[in-house]
């Protein structure tokens, strides 16, 4: 087995290099740079810390586009829809570089990011592996997840640097140039014809919907998938947009809650490792709730009172293993319970369900705030929801592994 497992990533190196980097540097690398910006724009502008906790709800917009983004991969391929994304995706950039000071403005480049953006996320690019590995699928969906948290962990500190010597508006425009660079490399390196699939729309006598979409929705495991992703997500909003001001409120100066900030990306990259090795050998429903339910540590360490550096350094480590965890799972569980004609589209009803936890999670953050002005409160809530999201997984230990593939 050893052999044959390296030999397939000897083999599809480059693919795995073309998705990796691609999403590397789409939408989600701004998990790990948005929260640079935040206190520099709050200081300069005036703006709430509540106001700006409501930009992760933004991410509701993916429970509409994240599907169509899968749709439009399994039928297109992903060359064509990440190219796309990829030309695009800078003019929001632009947009937050220049835009002059409302929030509301700010918000309306937010949404046209999310918009753009998601023709950059994993239902385009992990359909690479999903067709081209089979031994080492879970490790190779784990090399293409390390995409966001490496580039960030090498950016943030940089781009932290940057920000404070160059000013935020070049800040923006920095990171429009480099993802168009480092997204075109990607897409070229892209192998033209993965999840392509030009077959006509099968549909059962009588009915408007796909057979493929029918029998997606009547499998169980993909009820499990959405309702733990919506509640293991739900603390998403802080490892985002908020990271740095939940650390500086508990006491950490500017530049060493940028650095504890890399730490948690090396977090999501040493995790995103385990995680993929682990669900090559182990069941994947065990890794799932293990994996999953390690934030809650994370982020009871960073409620209670304690505030020494080394403190919040284990804190956002532990919140970092175990998002690391999160996408290498639902890749893996998609590709080995759904067929590789609705790969794309089942990811992209899993990415909304990821999205609109996410985005619970924001406005439930921006109402604790509020009524307290404490993070303390959101982050014990989030502890007990993402246990009880993480445990969901266990019940998938009593369906079986696989369908047969479909087409939608």
């Amino acid at each position: 087995m050893g052999s044959a497992y390296w030999g397939e990533l000897r083999t599809h190196w480059r693919p795995l290099l073309a998705a990796t980097m691609g999403l590397g540097f789409g939408i989600g690398l701004s998990a790990y740079t948005m929260s640079l910006f935040a206190p520099k724009m709050i200081g300069e502008f005036g703006w709430e810390k509540s106001q700006f906790a409501l930009l992760g709800s933004f991410g509701l917009l993916m429970l509409i586009m994240q599907p169509i983004t899968g749709r439009l991969t399994d039928r297109f391929g992903v060359r064509a829809v990440s190219a796309v994304g990829v030309l695009a995706g800078p003019v929001a950039y632009l947009g937050f570089a220049f835009q002059p000071g409302s929030i509301r403005a700010f918000f309306a480049v937010a949404v046209l990011q999310i918009i753009l953006g998601t023709l950059t996320t994993s239902p385009v690019y992990t359909r690479i592996v999903a067709e081209r590995f089979e031994r080492a699928r879970g490790l190779a969906f784990s090399i293409v997840m390390t995409g966001p948290p490496l580039v960030g962990a090498v950016i943030a500190p940089l781009l932290g640097g940057f920000i404070e010597s160059q000013g935020w508006r070049n800040g923006y425009l920095l990171m429009g140039g480099v993802t168009l660079v480092f997204g075109l490399i990607a897409v070229l390196l892209t192998p033209a014809h993965v999840g392509v699939h030009p077959h006509e729309e099968v549909e059962e006598a009588g009915t408007a919907a796909p057979v493929g979409s029918r029998v997606i929705f009547r499998n169980p495991a993909f009820w499990v998938l959405i309702v733990g992703m919506v509640l293991v997500n739900f603390p998403q909003g802080l490892a985002s947009a908020q990271m740095k001001l939940v650390l500086m409120d508990s006491g950490a100066a500017s530049q060493t809650a940028t650095w504890l900030i890399s730490i948690y990306a090396i977090g999501v990259l040493l995790g995103r490792f385990a995680c993929g090795l682990s669900l090559d050998r182990m069941p994947p429903h065990h890794v799932a709730a293990l994996a999953l339910a390690m934030p809650a540590i994370g982020m009871a360490l960073m409620a209670s009172p304690l505030d020494a550096t080394i403190v919040l350094a284990l804190s956002v480590a532990m919140m970092g293993l175990a998002q690391g965890a999160e996408g290498d799972i639902a890749a893996y569980l998609v590709s080995r319970r759904f067929g590789l004609g609705v790969f794309s589209l089942v990811m992209g009803f899993v990415g909304a369900a990821i999205a609109g936890g996410a985005a619970l999670g924001s406005l439930t953050l921006s109402l604790t705030l509020s009524i307290w002005g404490s993070y303390a409160p959101f982050l014990a809530l989030s502890a007990c929801v993402t246990l009880a999201g993480a445990a969901l997984f266990l019940t998938l230990g009593r369906r079986p592994p696989t369908m047969e593939p479909v087409y939608a």
